[in-house]
């Protein structure tokens, strides 16, 4: 890849919203995008995955039917965010769950970060929880060695696992969490669409790794501070996976062969069964349980194992 020059990056901003089920939070997710660019400003659409519980309808009270795209099933994040970036007009498009709320100024923000780097492709914001804790939103790509670890759970004696320190600056990073994205769409023509067999989880660390193949750069941006529901945009599909589940495993098909799938199943595996009989360990020493881990990480074995 060249070396790029910075420049102006032109407006609109295309802010994708993906929906499923999500009409309990996209009413506010949409009037905080109203003010997010006011420099450059915004251009939203929703991408709806079928959903049944009027999201749609309430995203055309807003944006008129011109700004939804009503798919006729629920192909999943990818399918909704492709479907999102087919509209993108000016040079940036930002990706949000329905859940997350920008506040006003938020995406213009994120385009001066983009404008001062002109290698960056991709910068995510900082995202706090509906406890008004950060979220643990970038981390590092996952390897053959940082995967034995974590099954191991050696990451929590300090060996390098799936998770590293949140930057404090703004910083290059492996990934960011596709709950909030801002992206050059050059990049987007470059490295193409996401990757639709990711139904849900992963597909945002496997673009940020296509980014980093094709030569750009991944930032993290925590001067810049969104909130996030904290899974209420993913609320309508049921409980979820523990890590990602199946997705794991597709991702460590593509990214990391050295490891055979039988491999990566039996690390998957291991590793959380030993997380569930830990944190059984630590409810029976007095310690609070998270509400639904034992159940996500049951049916994230149940998932590697069965297929």
């Amino acid at each position: 890849m060249p070396e790029p020059t910075a420049r102006p990056l032109a407006g609109p901003i295309t802010a994708v919203v993906v929906t499923y089920e999500s009409a309990a939070t996209l009413d506010r997710c949409l009037e905080c995008l109203a003010a997010a660019a006011p420099r450059r400003g915004v251009q939203v659409v929703v991408a709806d995955n079928a959903s049944t519980d009027g999201s749609a309808a309430i995203a055309e009270r807003r944006l008129g039917p011109g700004g939804v795209v009503r798919l006729a099933r629920n192909g999943g994040f990818a399918a909704g965010v492709n479907a999102g970036f087919a509209r993108a007009s000016g040079d940036l498009v930002a990706v949000l769950n329905p859940d997350v709320e920008v506040p006003a100024g938020g995406l213009d923000a994120l385009a001066d970060v983009l404008e001062r780097h002109p290698r960056a492709a991709l910068a995510g914001p900082r995202t706090l929880g509906h406890d008004g804790v950060a979220e643990r939103t970038v981390g590092p790509f996952p390897t053959a060695e940082r995967e034995w670890a974590h099954s191991w759970l050696l990451d929590h004696a300090g060996w390098p696992g799936r998770f590293a320190p949140q930057p404090d600056s703004t910083a290059r990073v492996d990934w960011v969490s596709g709950c909030g994205w801002l992206v050059r769409t050059d990049a987007v023509r470059a490295v193409g669409p996401l990757d639709e067999e990711y139904f849900m989880y992963f597909e945002d660390v496997d673009y940020c790794r296509r980014l980093h193949d094709g030569g750009w750069d991944v930032l993290h941006v925590p001067e810049v501070t969104w909130k996030h529901g904290l899974g209420k945009g993913s609320s309508g599909t049921g409980a979820q996976p523990a890590d990602g589940g199946l997705a794991a495993v597709r991702y460590f098909r593509k990214h990391v062969p050295q490891l055979s799938e039988a491999q990566v199943r039996g690390m998957l595996v291991r590793g959380w069964w030993l997380r569930r009989l830990w944190r059984a360990a630590r409810a029976a020493l007095g310690h609070a349980p998270s509400a639904g881990v034992a159940r996500r990480y049951a049916i994230a074995i149940e998932q590697v194992r069965g297929r």
